[in-house]
């Protein structure tokens, strides 16, 4: 399609108002009611610059790319919370066991006093 015509859809779509999807060298471009509000105010329509309006709607990057670093990072809070929670168990465990034993000493040496 040649850009005088994609001006003059974009010019079109304007006028109505109305967002709309026009193909421009092979990609499809969504001329949104943002980008309507944006060039709807020029005083002259030659300002519409279509590689402008391509630049600014193809998208770089996203959310996607990053998602394995994100599982990846949960993985690593999830693997240090449980070796912190293993610590602490066997942390509790030693003080269960220490107080467990002194008990046992205590009643043994009650026990050999009254024999």
């Amino acid at each position: 399609m040649k850009p005088e015509t994609l001006v003059k859809k974009i010019i079109e779509a304007m006028e109505t108002n109305s967002p709309t999807l026009i193909t421009y060298n092979g990609k499809k471009v969504h001329i949104t009611q943002k980008i309507i509000d944006k060039y709807k105010h020029c005083k002259v329509r030659d300002d519409i610059d279509l590689e402008r309006i391509d630049e600014n709607l193809t998208k770089k990057g996203g959310f996607l790319p990053f998602l394995p670093l994100i599982f990846a990072g949960l993985a690593a809070a999830g693997a240090t919370a449980g070796g912190a929670a293993g610590i602490a168990k066997a942390v509790n465990d030693k003080k269960a066991e220490a107080a467990a034993n002194a008990e046992a000493r205590r009643h043994n040496l009650a026990m050999e006093r009254e024999a």
